[in-house]
């Protein structure tokens, strides 16, 4: 007489093991020690893998992870900080990495895949990257205390036509190096540029010590600096 399906498939698990895992006797079937460990073991793989797949569905849907995140200076000033409430409240278990580079930087870590995302000035026709306005920033003057047109309530560009300028090397960031430059000229004067810099903190630290003016996003009033005035 053949063994019936279960019995087959006890049997050919035990040859495979080469251990005895049920005792068969005149009441019936029990677990031998060897399939006590065995079932025990064997139901938390089951939980493993249970717990396994939905890890993994969790991470594809955005619920669990690491999200790494870039941004300028100035953005870590303005929507930044809702963005990173906003994603604790949404997304408790996914863990939210900030990192502070200037825009080339952010551009070259979003292409290389050591960042998910950035919010920064980068040029939205960039091949390779996929982008939407979060926010539309104008320019405002930081200027140092003592400068001649400190505390005016109606200031015109114009009026730092003979200032050098503080900005950000262009090759750091081109699209706000471009912005300014843009700014001036349509204020009817092509900008000195003084003093060219790789980190925008160091623009408004020069501006404080009197090495010159600089055109910044206006979020910078949220983050005062000693020694500069931030005219709209």
């Amino acid at each position: 007489m053949s063994q019936p399906p279960l019995s087959r498939q006890i049997a050919m698990l035990e040859s495979t093991l080469g251990v005895k895992l049920f005792e068969r006797g005149a009441k019936g079937v029990s677990l031998t020690l060897a399939g006590e460990q065995f079932l025990q073991d064997a139901r938390e793989i089951i939980n493993l893998m249970q717990q396994a797949s939905r890890n993994a569905q969790a991470i594809a849907a955005g619920q669990r992870g690491l999200l790494k995140l870039g941004s300028t200076m100035y953005a870590s000033y303005s929507v930044v900080p809702h963005i990173a409430k906003r994603h604790k409240a949404e997304r408790p278990d996914v863990e939210l990495k900030l990192q502070e580079l200037v825009p080339a930087e952010l551009t070259k870590s979003l292409l290389d895949g050591s960042l998910d995302a950035a919010i920064s000035f980068i040029d939205i026709e960039t091949p390779g990257l996929n982008s939407m306005i979060l926010l539309q920033e104008k320019l405002v003057a930081a200027l140092p205390e003592h400068h001649p047109s400190a505390n005016l309530d109606h200031l015109s560009l114009h009026q730092l036509a003979q200032d050098d300028f503080i900005t950000v090397s262009r090759n750091m960031a081109p699209m706000y190096y471009d912005s300014i430059v843009t700014q001036c000229q349509k204020a009817g004067f092509s900008p000195k540029i003084g003093l060219e810099v790789s980190v925008q903190q160091t623009i408004v630290n020069f501006v404080a010590h009197g090495f010159g003016v600089a055109l910044v996003p206006a979020s910078m009033q949220y983050a005062p600096v000693n020694g500069v005035i931030i005219n709209p």
